[in-house]
């Protein structure tokens, strides 16, 4: 294949040249039947994850107000932060909650639950374009996508079958791909703006900041390792980004941050994991990037 090919195909293709350098799996943390009065807690979904409503119908409220209905056959993606709660539709609440498997013939709310995880666990910039819930019924869903999803679900309730975790983490990663897709093709993701992150120099400069977030680059050091003048690599990247180099590297290391308290870390720990070598620094920065101070995270993970 020549050089010139290649190019075409990335050209006709940027999804899978921007996934495969950084995307690394999949986990699941809720594979279960929910019965009766319930409620499931997404403090702190940093991650970009989904939801796969397979029986019954729940309602999903955001924690800045706001709600989403969800039945069966609806795959929710979050591409990014999105803290949640999951609770039943109809049902009593003096009705005892129960968690039994995805195949019991008890009536419930089938869920399953995961998340993406990528280098560094810090999502590509590009997701940040998508909206915070991206909602796919059954019928939107084409006939290959519905398979994947079918199969998905198959196995995850089979979770005893030989060669179980490879099968599924597999089935996941197609989700993703398949979610992707259905965002380019419903214009929630428009591939122009793919392609942009797909420039040389950006895309550099990108892969730099995600190497280690924790470094303390400099616009002029980053300029200088793409091979541009300060102020054309600033303009290029904010066009491209739709932000600037500092606020871009704010945001990741505010993902480190919160998966450092989500883990238990001290605000001290926080900030070593993000980078910072001031606490107070570290302070002003996350106030200023989550618009809460991290004592407020730190505090809902220890509850």
């Amino acid at each position: 294949m020549t050089h010139r090919e290649t190019r075409g195909d990335v050209a006709q293709d940027p999804l899978t040249a921007l996934l495969k350098p950084i995307f690394m799996g999949s986990d699941f943390y809720h594979v279960a039947k929910q019965c009766g009065d319930w409620l499931l807690s997404h403090e702190h979904a940093v991650a970009p994850s989904f939801h796969l409503v397979t029986e019954g119908q729940c309602r999903l409220a955001w924690h800045d107000g706001g709600e989403e209905h969800l039945q069966a056959g609806d795959l929710a993606f979050f591409p990014g932060d999105a803290p949640h709660q999951l609770t039943p539709q109809g049902v009593s609440t003096d009705t005892p909650t129960q968690v039994v498997p995805l195949r019991s013939s008890r009536p419930g709310v089938g869920l399953i639950c995961g998340h993406f995880r990528f280098v560094h666990d810090v999502p590509p910039a590009w997701f940040g374009a998508l909206p915070r819930i991206v909602r796919i019924p059954r019928q939107a869903r084409g006939q290959t996508f519905q398979h994947a999803v079918e199969a998905f679900a198959e196995e995850l309730s089979n979770g005893d079958a030989p060669g179980h975790a490879p099968v599924t983490n597999a089935l996941a990663n197609a989700l993703l791909i398949l979610m992707l897709r259905h965002c380019l093709e419903t214009r929630l993701l428009d591939q122009r703006h793919l392609m942009a992150f797909l420039d040389t120099p950006v895309s550099r400069a990108l892969k730099l900041l995600h190497e280690d977030p924790r470094c303390d680059w400099t616009l002029h050091e980053l300029a200088r390792a793409v091979g541009l003048s300060r102020s054309s690599f600033s303009e290029r990247f904010h066009r491209v980004v739709g932000m600037t180099v500092v606020r871009y590297q704010g945001r990741l290391r505010m993902i480190l941050a919160d998966q450092a308290l989500a883990n238990g870390e001290s605000i001290v720990g926080a900030m070593l994991a993000s980078g910072y070598r001031s606490e107070s620094t570290f302070r002003k920065a996350y106030k200023r990037i989550r618009g809460v101070p991290p004592s407020r995270l730190k505090t809902h993970a220890t509850e």
